[in-house]
């Protein structure tokens, strides 16, 4: 059952994400031809700006579902309305938060903004974000159930039908003549926001009916602590995870400038569609970790991180490979095709690029450790992590623009995972939750680091040498070759060299029983 609701969660989610991502970049492509540059920046930074007060959130949402891991597996249904009226005090709280403290901050944006008077109505485009953003946090309580529950999926398919209808309306509102179009933009994005978050829950009400109880019923003294201990340490990943990817827009924006956010968003852009082909599976995965973790044994868990971990290898390695050699190419091309003048100075130089492509590579490549680490509950032991790695990502990047420009900004991101999280996250698992040695995990993660550093190397070889030099290709035959390159060379060269790991053949085994049902693994079999 658990091995049907992860596959249901994860083709659903893939699907999702992917159209929520396509979607949003359509409409981001609209935006750059219907925009002004100081809007496109605009819409960048105040984003990062909200992600930071979005911090008053907590963690409080994995907190919740986590919590309810346990009550849903005893039907434990008084445990689970306790938790819900408690979680609705505190999201109602987290709203007024953001809210006022979105409201203290608006007298100095021009601290962020070089030039203020280069955004017309930069002010009151701020207070329709903060808006937003407050009011997304009224509805949400009851919906992390469903994530509890795996059923994940539910939720996925709301985000899809909505985001088709955001981006249909907000497309509308952009090409019209308007003056005021930029602001029924954003009032499109809140009202889509809100009313998927009330059908949301009046779903989970009814897929869940006790939820609509009326009776008070209140979590111990014991069952408080112990979630005050977790929002805590949650609350230290929360900032290392807003720091790690907020900072770059408020940085290039401060010391590059304003313009340079809204480009370095297209690139974010790509980065998106590339997630959506690989994050809703480790998402889908939580729950069905945490249900694992909390009923199976150490071994089973392990034999499930092992493939896993080398499917996040193989699949981050390629898409690392492709963001790298395509990312500027693709976008030039679109960009041309909607008829936006002056495209070239959306590029980035290859070292920017190149940057950004290791920075997603390194965040991918934590996702199963972080993901198994939080589905256990082990957010205790590592929680002053984040703080020194936000403070080294800050410092170090800040110290790079001095001498790599834009592409120092992502160096100090990668820097700082490197000396922190890369490491602290597998060690925290294993020795809390796995209870192993980490010698042969550290074996393959060196072996998948350095072939994955090789890849990107010998792939940019092979396109400069081949597509730039012999065939001097421009334009989409440009960009059609070097996808073929990137699709044949990494992963041929994967499937050559790893065909014989013990990894490859559960991961295809583990596939295989999913989609047909048939020839469990014994990982798979325990947690299904």
């Amino acid at each position: 059952m658990r091995g049907e609701k992860l596959f249901k969660n994860t083709v659903v989610g893939v699907l999702s994400q992917a159209i929520s991502a396509l979607t949003a970049a359509i409409v981001q492509l609209v935006f750059i031809r219907f925009m002004i540059k100081e809007y496109l920046g605009a819409k960048s930074l105040f984003s990062n700006i909200l992600d930071f007060l979005s911090l008053a959130e907590l963690g409080i949402g994995l907190v919740l579902v986590y919590s309810m891991y346990q009550p849903l597996a005893e039907k434990n249904e008084r445990k689970l309305i306790a938790l819900t009226q408690f979680y609705r005090k505190a999201y109602h709280l987290i709203a007024a938060m953001v809210f006022g403290s979105g409201l203290c901050l608006m007298p100095f944006l021009s601290f962020f903004i070089e030039n203020m008077e280069s955004v017309p109505h930069a002010r009151l485009i701020f207070f329709m974000y903060l808006v937003s953003s407050a009011s997304s946090y009224l509805f949400v309580y009851k919906q992390s159930i469903l994530n509890a529950d795996q059923r994940i999926y539910i939720t996925h398919l709301f985000s899809m039908a909505f985001s088709i209808i955001q981006c249909v309306l907000q497309i509308i509102v952009l090409v019209s003549g308007s003056k005021y179009k930029f602001f029924y933009y954003l009032i499109v994005q809140t009202v889509m926001v809100v009313f998927k978050n009330f059908l949301l829950t009046r779903k989970a009400e009814r897929l869940y009916p006790f939820l609509n109880s009326r009776e008070k019923i209140l979590l111990t003294k014991d069952e408080k602590k112990a979630i005050y201990k977790n929002v805590f340490a949650m609350f230290n990943h929360r900032v290392g995870a807003v720091v790690l990817g907020s900072t770059d827009n408020l940085l290039i924006s401060k010391f590059i400038g304003i313009i340079y956010c809204g480009f370095y968003g297209n690139f974010k852009m790509i980065v998106n569609l590339l997630n959506a082909f690989i994050s809703q599976f480790f998402n889908a995965m939580l729950s069905s970790v945490g249900n694992m973790s909390a009923l199976e044994s150490k071994d089973t868990v392990y034999k499930t991180f092992k493939y896993l971990h080398f499917l996040s290898f193989w699949m981050h390695t390629f898409c690392t490979v492709a963001f790298i050699e395509l990312a500027n190419p693709v976008l030039m091309r679109v960009l041309t095709l909607m008829g936006v003048e002056d495209v070239q100075s959306y590029g980035f130089t290859f070292p920017t690029i190149l940057m950004i492509g290791l920075n997603f590579y390194m965040i991918g490549i934590r996702k199963v450790p972080l993901t198994f680490k939080e589905a256990m509950g082990l957010l205790w032991y590592d929680r002053y992590k984040p703080i020194i790695e936000a403070v080294l990502n800050v410092v170090v990047s800040i110290a790079a623009i001095q001498k790599m420009g834009i592409a120092g900004i992502f160096f100090g991101t990668i820097f700082s995972m490197a000396a922190t999280s890369l490491w602290v996250e597998p060690l925290v698992l294993f020795r809390h939750g796995l209870k192993r040695s980490m010698g042969e995990f550290w074996g393959k993660e060196f072996v998948y680091l350095a072939f994955s550093g090789g890849m990107i190397a010998l792939t940019h070889y092979a396109d400069i040498r081949l597509v730039d030099n012999a065939l001097r290709l421009t334009g989409w035959p440009e960009i059609f070759a070097k996808l073929g390159i990137c699709i044949i060379l990494p992963n041929a060269l994967i499937a050559l060299c790893f065909c014989r790991m013990k990894e490859f053949g559960e991961l295809f085994t583990a596939i295989g029983h999913i989609v047909f049902k048939k020839n469990k693994p014994q990982a798979i079999e325990s947690a299904g």
